[in-house]
């Protein structure tokens, strides 16, 4: 072995793991820290910034390595974490906190819903071919969902942009899944309650499959036709998860009833108010929300705020009123993720929310008034600066930005 190899093994025997969520600005190591081994984070005596541990966390990296030892000292790093957070307000620092430990949870988010996607779409598989079908995948898919779901109730914002390129009915499924067990926790429902609810919003357009294809892909209007036969896909999908999988009646009538309004327009059967079961008028709003905000070959997504506003302009009539607001306040008027504008010009994304105030959510910017980039990390809470407000919902294609970049 050379010198440099060996000095190589050396180095890299020696490096310990330090796991992201236990850094905190103005620590300082007397040897370099790296994301990995060829990517170094911050060289030997340099603190990290907040800025570095929020990277860290938008990329997914949940720990960093080094050699070197911590020789910041306590109050350093008191020094600089109240520098860091020294503008905001408890509540805001509760929410900042919950955004930061999510940002982390985004891969992990994503192997979770390939998982998912590739249970719902056996299903499907086995549906189109009149064949019988167990649903072990499901649960266990279903499973992690719950539990993540519990840890980070937030997690949905990753679902966004997870359809591009991928098989519509089968990823809208396991996205409808998400904001329906959102709901179900909101409601306190009891592990039985939510595997019930999860499974059917699962296989919620399992009817689909028994339609034409053109039918999901067509980019004009359906004709009358066309949509009468769209209307026959809820009793398809409940026979199937039925005679096919066994599916309990409580699951299979999400599939059966999401159509459904409470005003009693709805189809196959136009019930109304309370004789549609619960589950399937907590997968109707689930499964309208998300339709909005996804791609499809005929039209364009809406951003979340948008989104919400139908929600409140049009579902009336069409959506469980309690259940609704039930909704609402779990994603609020701006849901995390929301671009907006503020009165003085700067451009945020909207972090987190007090349920009492929707209307003043916390705001991380990333465009000044000047229609530049920021470059540090500005959070404001729009509970305490009351000369600011928001004028305007923006979608991220009109200023040109990926949300996940400034996420």
């Amino acid at each position: 072995m050379n010198k440099e190899k060996t000095q190589k093994f050396f180095t890299m025997a020696e490096m310990r793991k330090i796991p992201v969520d236990e850094l905190k600005p103005g620590m300082r190591f007397d040897k370099p820290v790296y994301i990995d081994s060829n990517n170094m984070l911050v060289a030997a005596n340099v603190s990290i910034k907040l800025d570095d541990i929020k990277k860290l966390m938008r990329w997914g990296v949940s720990e960093v390595e080094t050699a070197g030892n911590l020789v910041s000292t306590e109050q350093e790093i008191k020094a600089a974490t109240a520098r860091a957070t020294m503008t905001e307000s408890d509540e805001a620092k509760r929410i900042i906190d919950d955004y930061n430990k999510l940002l982390t949870q985004r891969v992990p988010l994503i192997e979770i819903h390939k998982e998912a996607c590739k249970a719902v779409a056996n299903v499907h598989n086995a549906i189109k071919a009149d064949g019988q079908f167990a649903i072990d995948e499901i649960d266990v898919a279903l499973t992690k969902i719950i539990e993540i779901m519990k840890n980070y109730p937030n997690i949905f914002l990753f679902l966004y942009g997870l359809e591009e390129g991928k098989n519509y009915l089968v990823v809208h499924s396991v996205n409808v899944t998400f904001y329906s067990l959102l709901i179900g926790m909101a409601l306190k429902y009891t592990p039985i309650k939510l595997r019930e609810l999860g499974i059917g919003t699962m296989l919620i357009d399992a009817g689909m499959i028994k339609l034409p294809a053109y039918i999901m892909h067509k980019q004009s209007n359906l004709t009358e036709h066309e949509f009468n036969q769209i209307k026959t896909h809820p009793l398809h999908g409940y026979k199937a998860l039925r005679q096919l999988g066994k599916i309990p009646e409580k699951s299979a009538l999400v599939c059966l009833q999401h159509h459904e309004q409470y005003d009693g327009k709805g189809y196959p059967r136009g019930l109304k108010g309370t004789q549609i079961d619960e589950y399937a008028r907590i997968a109707a709003i689930a499964d309208s929300y998300e339709a909005q905000i996804a791609n499809r070959a005929y039209r364009k997504r809406v951003f979340f705020y948008q989104a919400m506003k139908n929600m409140l302009s049009s579902g009336i009539n069409k959506f469980d009123p309690v259940i609704l607001r039930v909704f609402l306040s779990r994603m609020s008027v701006y849901p995390i993720g929301s671009i907006v504008e503020l009165n003085n010009g700067t451009i945020g994304i909207v972090i987190g929310s007090i349920p009492q105030k929707p209307l003043r959510p916390i705001v991380k910017l990333i465009i000044d008034s000047n229609k530049k980039r920021f470059t540090d990390t500005i959070i404001v809470n729009l509970l305490e600066e009351k000369a600011l407000y928001i004028t305007r919902a923006l979608d991220e294609t009109e200023i040109g930005v990926n949300l996940f970049e400034v996420l």
